[in-house]
């Protein structure tokens, strides 16, 4: 009897604890889900040809994990050349629930820019032509970035897609479609928009002083994690696009002055490659024509092939020129 009695209070009180979440569950109130805030910005590594003036992208949307990010600020042209060296274009910004997510999709326009105009993607040459960087014909397309990052409750991220557009573009030469460049394949794409979060990234800069016996007017400075550069694969082009130096974590062009700027380089160990362009066949297009030998000014305790940036620092390289050495 005293084994019923239990067995039935037992019974009760689940019964009841049962009608009670029944309650809570219909009253319409749910726990608020976490929110923090993230910023969406876009920068560009340079082109290592002398004809393009400059390349011109129009996004339509941001996906973060599939879904349609609400902080996106519409639909938008941007010229990638106008944002180097640490400047960037302001995509969007919002609230976001508090999560890790694992990819972010760029949604292109190929047809039309944000005035409507066509195309949607080109190249502008010397002399105003557009090239049509999407020669297959299609309407859209997503470059899609896959690495996992956390939005943090009542933190704001701000996030940096750098949209290399050495890697993302190819010279096409062709004159039956009446353009000499387009994107390079979809998979090589999606690999040339590095993704950083702005907070974890570092920037190298300095200056190159000439040397009056070496000719070195066009230099782009390479970087590299340390111990992953090798001359001869990076110089002769790779992949299916024939994509040289593909495996630099980013680039930048001297300046006329020797001013040079790395920016949102992700904390880590690098080595720094100058490498002089030329024209040497006289087809409009740049090719790498050697490697600068170099010494250190005002610099020490740096090791070109061994420098470490950390997060929100700023290392200072400043070089020299002795010599050149010819691929």
């Amino acid at each position: 009897m005293k084994k019923q009695l239990s067995l039935l209070k037992s019974v009760a009180f689940a019964t009841m604890m049962v009608f009670t979440f029944v309650q809570c569950s219909d009253d319409g109130v749910s726990p608020e889900t976490e929110k923090g805030e993230a910023t969406f910005e876009m920068t560009d590594a340079p082109i290592d040809d002398a004809s393009v003036e400059a390349v011109f992208v129009t996004v339509t949307e941001i996906k973060l994990d599939g879904k349609t990010y609400d902080g996106f600020s519409g639909k938008q042209t941007i010229n990638l050349l106008s944002y180097q060296e640490g400047n960037t274009k302001m995509l969007g910004n919002g609230e976001l629930d508090a999560q890790v997510y694992s990819e972010i999709t760029l949604v292109l326009d190929y047809e039309t820019d944000a005035m409507g105009n066509a195309p949607g993607c080109y190249v502008t040459t010397v002399g105003g032509m557009k090239h049509d960087l999407s020669a297959e014909g299609e309407a859209t397309g997503e470059i899609v970035i896959q690495k996992p990052y956390e939005i943090k409750e009542d933190v704001e991220s701000e996030f940096v897609l750098d949209f290399d557009v050495r890697k993302a573009i190819s010279y096409e030469g062709d004159t039956s479609t009446m353009t000499d460049f387009t994107f390079v394949t979809q998979a090589e794409l999606n690999s040339a928009v590095r993704f950083v979060k702005k907070d974890d990234t570092g920037d190298v800069e300095g200056e190159v002083e000439e040397n009056a016996l070496v000719d070195a007017e066009n230099i782009i400075v390479f970087a590299y994690e340390k111990g992953t550069y090798d001359a001869d694969t990076e110089v002769q082009g790779q992949g299916e696009s024939n994509i040289t130096f593909k495996n630099a974590v980013s680039s930048t062009v001297v300046k006329e002055n020797g001013e040079y700027k790395l920016a949102f380089l992700e904390e880590g160990d690098y080595e720094l490659h100058f490498i002089v362009f030329e024209d040497q066949n006289n087809d409009g297009k740049m090719e790498a024509k050697g490697e600068l030998t170099l010494s250190l000014l005002a610099s020490l305790g740096i090791d070109l092939n061994d420098i470490s940036v950390g997060a929100n620092i700023s290392v200072s390289v400043n070089v020299m020129i002795t010599g050149i050495v010819h691929f």
